[in-house]
């Protein structure tokens, strides 16, 4: 074989090494950028199973909805046994027909077996029920119980009056809330009604 043509084989061969170079790196890259793109849709974080925007959960029973759970971000834990939500809201019908809210920046959820046994709410708690607004720091909610319990300070504020104190325990369906310590009470002759609603 001549030089001519050894030089001429030699560029052959590495022009089609540089090609299947230039294949393999565009296939690479296409497949992580659409991994990453399928990472990012998802937006899925360390030790989370899956993460949701605009999280909505209606609990029943029957065919009757008992509450109803709306947060603007949810992730639920690997092994399915707890979901973190944030801005957190839940609605619920009273004995008495009255709508109750229960709102709070951060809920973290403990499920079993796709049912909420439990959640501690975090991040200041406010409940709006009937012309009354209580707030407090953190509490935690059983559902199924309908008891909600804190132990920081606790404000119910409403009609004119303010009640402070340090303690939770309360069944907001059946509208029932006590403060356990230090209880202290604030008559408001000049308000009429419910303080502004927390934003």
């Amino acid at each position: 074989m001549t030089a001519r043509r050894t030089a001429l084989a030699l560029a052959i061969l590495g022009a089609t090494a540089l090609g299947a170079i230039v294949i393999i790196t565009v296939t690479v890259v296409r497949h992580r950028s659409t991994r990453q793109g399928q990472i990012k849709a998802t937006d899925l974080v360390p030790g989370a199973l899956l993460h949701a925007h605009n999280f909505h959960w209606t609990q029943m029973k029957g065919d009757q909805s008992q509450w109803i759970l709306k947060a603007r971000d949810a992730s639920y834990a690997a092994d399915r046994s707890s979901l973190t939500l944030m801005d957190a809201e839940v609605a619920m019908t009273t004995k008495d027909g009255r709508q109750l809210r229960l709102a709070a920046p951060l809920a973290k959820l403990r499920l079993e077996r796709n049912h909420i046994d439990e959640a501690e709410l975090s991040g200041g708690l406010v409940v709006h029920y009937g012309d009354f607004v209580l707030t407090t720091p953190e509490a935690t909610f059983a559902p199924d119980k309908d008891e909600l319990q804190g132990k920081g300070m606790v404000t119910i504020q409403g009609k004119g009056v303010q009640v402070s104190g340090v303690g939770l325990a309360g069944h907001p369906r059946a509208e029932v809330f006590e403060l356990l310590k230090q209880v202290s009470t604030r008559i408001m002759p000049g308000q009429k009604g419910a303080p502004p609603k927390a934003s």
